[in-house]
């Protein structure tokens, strides 16, 4: 819900070149990143009843994935681009380590006879995902007022050279999602089974809650007309799949 410079009325509080764009509150803008896949761990515990061949439970793990990715920005409204030709120095976002606590409530059904040492088995289950990821965005202007192409007042330019706007937090978000399981288990022991697990996940997109930007502008997350400047971060589907070892104990 940003204003445009020209518009802030903590750096422009005379209107100063802002003729009648600042009138009304100017539509939502939206830039993209496109960041690689991570890597990470994944730990949990399950507890269910089986009926023969078929299997209930309700499980529960935590994961964390790390990124440690950054990369430019990609802009699309028209004003913006002209400004990133020569004005806008860095535009950058970066992503670090997701972390999530999640429940699922899963359905297997086993193949072979009871008494068979190796049982391989496949399955689904439905649950949510409570999950937050570091985020950053970084955005800075050139520190040469002549390369600044907002204003054509000197003064403003010198004004909004090298100021950035920086947003970096932990977001967070929860999801409803859908998993496919499939594995085989080896009897150890009565009782004692040790196994290979396969999962898939897609708990959909990532919405994080609107905050403030840490600054903006080099001031405060506000253009000085009574209301707070928010950001907001999604994603595309949050998907992952997994190899795990399992041991599951009979009683």
């Amino acid at each position: 819900n940003d204003w445009g410079t020209k518009c802030d009325l903590i750096i422009n509080p005379l209107g100063v070149e802002a003729g009648g764009e600042c009138d009304a509150a100017p539509p939502l803008t939206s830039w993209t990143n496109e960041f690689e896949g991570g890597a990470g761990v994944r730990a949990g515990v399950a507890l269910g009843y089986d009926w023969g061949a078929v299997r209930l439970e309700g499980e529960y793990f935590h994961r964390v994935t790390g990124y440690d990715d950054q990369s430019d920005i990609d802009i699309f409204d028209d004003v913006t681009l002209d400004k990133r030709e020569q004005e806008i120095e860095v535009a950058i976002g970066g992503v670090d380590d997701w972390r999530s606590h999640a429940g699922f409530v899963n359905g297997y059904y086993d193949f072979g006879s009871a008494s068979a040492s190796w049982t391989p088995y496949v399955g689904a289950g439905f649950g949510v995902e409570r999950a937050s990821l570091d985020y950053a965005s970084v955005w800075k202007r050139n520190d040469d007022p002549e390369r600044i192409s907002t204003f054509v007042d000197p003064l403003l330019r010198a004004k909004i050279a090298g100021t950035t706007t920086i947003g970096d937090a932990r977001l967070t978000d929860v999801m409803a999602g859908y998993q496919l399981l499939a594995g085989v288990d080896h009897r150890f022991r009565e009782g004692i089974t040790l196994g290979v697990k396969f999962r898939w996940v897609d708990f959909g997109e990532f919405v994080s809650e609107p905050l403030p930007w840490n600054q903006l502008r080099s001031h405060e997350s506000s253009v000085g007309r009574g209301e707070t400047i928010l950001y907001q971060m999604t994603t595309d589907s949050a998907r992952f799949w997994g190899l795990s070892l399992s041991l599951r104990y009979g009683f």
